[in-house]
C-alpha cells in the first residue's frame, strides 16, 4: 500500500506546476549600479531609479527617487520595492535604517575606480539578483573590448567637473578620468587625488592641451561657447580656442560597462586634435 501511494504521489508532482518564485522589485540609486542591472537583463525588475541613472534610455520612463545622495525614505518606499540596490554615498544612513526596518532588503556597493573595481561589482551584481551566467558574460565582454592602454604622449590634459565663480574644481588621480587618461596616454595636469579645488595661476603654468567636462556642466553654463569663455578659465589657451570634449556625465563620471566607448570617444577627440 505504501509503495502505491508513494508512486502515485510521484506521478502526481510530475505534472504539478509550481508557481514560480515572485520576481524581486529592484530599486536602483547610483548610475553605475542601474546600468549594470540594465545590462544584465535585469532591467524589466526595476521600479524605479534615482536621477544619477542616465542609461540605458528605458531608465527614462521610471519612477525617480530623487538624487542618491539625498534619498528619502519614504520616496524608496512609495515605489513598492522588495530590493534596493546603492552605491556608495547613496542615501543617508537615518534613511536607509527606515528602509531596512521596513522590511526591504538593502545592498550596499562600493563605487568602481579601476576596471578589476568594475568587473568585480558586475560580479557581486549578478549573484545578488540572480543573474550569475550573465555577469560572467558581461565581464568577458567589457574585457575583450577594452583597448590596450597607449604609450604616454606630450599631450596634456584637464578634466573640470565644474568651472564657474566659485572657482575650478578637477579630477586627479583616482577616478575615472585618470583611468581615461592612462589608457589614452595623456598627462593629467592635476596633480591631487580625487575631485579638488584647482588654482587658475597652477593651469596657467601647465597649460593643458585639451579640456574635458561632464554634460551637465556644461549644459548648466549655457553650452560650451559659453562654457569655454568663462572668466575662471581665461588663462588658458585650450579655453581660448574651446578645445572641449563634452561627455556624457555617467560615461565620464562613473565606471560603467560602456567604459571601453568612454576611452575610445576621449582617444579620437585627441587625436582630432594634436
Amino acid at each position: 500500500m505504501r509503495i502505491f501511494i508513494a508512486v502515485v504521489l510521484a506521478i502526481f508532482l510530475a505534472f504539478v506546476v509550481l508557481p514560480a518564485k515572485a520576481v524581486s522589485k529592484l530599486v536602483t540609486a547610483g548610475g553605475t549600479v542601474t546600468e549594470i542591472v540594465f545590462a544584465l537583463g535585469a532591467g524589466e525588475q526595476v521600479v524605479a531609479t534615482d536621477q544619477s541613472s542616465t542609461f540605458p534610455e528605458a531608465t527614462q520612463s521610471l519612477p525617480s527617487v530623487g538624487y542618491y545622495r539625498d534619498m528619502a525614505a519614504e520616496g524608496i518606499l512609495s515605489t513598492g520595492l522588495d530590493t534596493l540596490l546603492v552605491l556608495e554615498g547613496g542615501g543617508r544612513s537615518e534613511a536607509l535604517k527606515q528602509v531596512e526596518a521596513a522590511g526591504v532588503k538593502v545592498i550596499r556597493y562600493s563605487k568602481p575606480n579601476t576596471i578589476q573595481g568594475l568587473l568585480n561589482l558586475v560580479s557581486s551584481i549578478g549573484k545578488d539578483i540572480g543573474k550569475d551566467s550573465e555577469a560572467k558574460a558581461l565581464i568577458q565582454t567589457i574585457q575583450s573590448t577594452l583597448p590596450e592602454a597607449a604609450l604616454n604622449t606630450t599631450s596634456r590634459a584637464l578634466f573640470l567637473l565644474s568651472a564657474g565663480d566659485r572657482g575650478l574644481i578637477a579630477a586627479g588621480s583616482e577616478t575615472v578620468p585618470q583611468l581615461l587618461f592612462d589608457y589614452v596616454g595623456v598627462k593629467n595636469v592635476a596633480s591631487h587625488a580625487g575631485f579638488k579645488t584647482v588654482g587658475l595661476e597652477s593651469l596657467a603654468v601647465s597649460q593643458p592641451d585639451i579640456l574635458i567636462a561632464p554634460a551637465h556642466s556644461v549644459a548648466g553654463i549655457g553650452g560650451p561657447k559659453a562654457f569655454c569663455k568663462q572668466p575662471a578659465l581665461a588663462l588658458l589657451e585650450a579655453a581660448k580656442r574651446c578645445r572641449l570634449l563634452v561627455m556624457d556625465s555617467l560615461l565620464a563620471l562613473g565606471m560603467t560597462p560602456r567604459v571601453a566607448s568612454a576611452i575610445k570617444q576621449l582617444d579620437s577627440f585627441i587625436k582630432e586634435n594634436p
